[in-house]
């Protein structure tokens, strides 16, 4: 009989209140997968038009960038129980306000106005767990697992959010999803901070953001370079299956980039012999997302396109991996919430922006041209990246 303590995230998921930090932290976790879509639903439903659900969801997006970045520093500087009681209050404010404009008021400004205030009061979880994780378990194998694992976290929720709130969709209730959500969110959130014991020490207002900003400049570049990746193969992928007249099998190519990524972080998680320090293996990482990426703009028909685009989602997630585990070996295994989130914001912003381009080159070359953009942007996403690596591996100077 197998010994269990042999089995993955066994060793870190041991460790005293593990378990319930690791479910708080995935239930919490959906709003950021299920209030969009919701939002999308709520503006081409009840208000009649797939533009203004559209600039809801992107308001929600990027608010969320910037505000979840100042929660990470209030968190950091006034403690991660007073960030989240304060955004569970708000979240109820803005998910109740959301409700209200879908069932009675229905007018595009107030949604939009709503949605943006929902992303702005809605925190980083995913980061503010990594940094209990880092603030408990000190050996680095197991602090690298344990990222590994929030990074496993990231992709159920976008594996379940998504199917949960279009059931409720479909059901005629284009809110409850966003109130759902919220609900989840303040259970998770309540769940992660009565673990005490996990709450790291405070730092003081000394400029942590700025200082963060500056330390991971080029992180939050390739951060937002993967986004900008991201943002353009979903674009390209629901254009390109509509031109292939294959839109019942969106949903399959989806779930199997996602699903793939999913295995990726599992068997990437599960490795604790590392060698190279954190900022090599991102570059491995992303020059073999890169090289998965690619074969997504060049191939031609239904299946080789399902093959090609499942296999770039094996590199999704151990790029994130990487990325999460530079952030940690920076600051000697005591990253700042604000620093996790600052990469989180990146990302965001570079999905908004190659939802945009895809958009733009689809409109402009047609579906399955447009994907040869997947080339110059993978090519682009790996110059901020190797500069970091190379600049990691260059010898310190020392005094005489």
């Amino acid at each position: 009989m197998a010994d269990v303590r042999r089995l993955p995230y066994a060793d870190i998921l041991s460790h005293e209140g593990a378990v319930g930090t690791t479910l708080g932290g995935l239930i919490a976790r959906a709003p950021i997968s299920m209030v969009p879509i919701a939002l999308i639903a709520i503006g081409s439903g009840p208000l009649g038009s797939y533009a203004v659900g559209g600039a809801a969801a992107g308001a929600y997006t990027v608010c969320n960038a910037v505000g979840a970045t100042l929660l990470g520093r209030a968190a950091d500087e006034r403690g991660h129980r007073w960030a989240l009681r304060i955004s569970s209050v708000l979240m109820a404010i803005a998910a109740m306000t959301i409700a209200a404009v879908a069932l009675f008021a229905r007018d595009a400004a107030l949604l939009i106005g709503a949605a943006a205030f929902s992303g702005a009061v809605t925190p980083g979880i995913g980061g503010i767990v990594r940094t209990r994780w880092a603030a408990v378990v000190s050996d680095p194998v197991r602090r690298n697992r344990a990222m590994a694992l929030e990074s496993v976290n990231d992709e159920v929720n976008f594996l379940i959010g998504p199917p949960v709130a279009s059931l409720l969709i479909v059901q005629g209730l284009p809110w409850s999803p966003v109130i759902l959500a919220t609900a989840l969110f303040m259970i998770g959130a309540a769940t992660v901070s009565a673990r005490r014991g996990w709450e790291p020490k405070l730092h003081p207002a000394d400029g942590g953001s700025t200082a963060a900003i500056r330390e991971n400049a080029l992180l939050i570049v390739s951060a937002s370079a993967i986004g900008a990746i991201l943002g353009a193969s979903q674009v390209l992928l629901l254009g390109y299956c509509n031109a292939l007249g294959a839109d019942s099998g969106i949903a399959l190519a989806l779930a199997l980039n996602s699903g793939a990524s999913l295995i990726g972080a599992l068997t990437i998680g599960a490795k604790s012999d590392w060698r190279w320090p954190a900022e090599r293996r991102f570059a491995v990482a992303a020059i073999c997302f890169a090289a998965a990426t690619i074969p997504t703009a060049l191939v031609s028909g239904y299946v080789p396109y399902l093959i090609a685009i499942t296999v770039a989602g094996f590199g999704i997630a151990p790029m994130f991996i990487q990325s999460n585990a530079v952030i940690t070996e920076r600051a000697g295994g005591s990253p700042r919430s604000s620093s996790f989130a600052l990469i989180g914001g990146g990302v965001v912003f570079g999905i908004s922006a190659g939802s945009a381009v895809g958009g733009i080159a689809i409109d402009a070359a047609g579906a399955s041209d447009a994907r040869i953009i997947l080339i110059p942007l993978a090519l682009l996403m790996l110059l901020p990246i190797l500069i970091g690596a190379r600049r990691t591996s260059r010898p310190q100077a020392t005094r005489p």
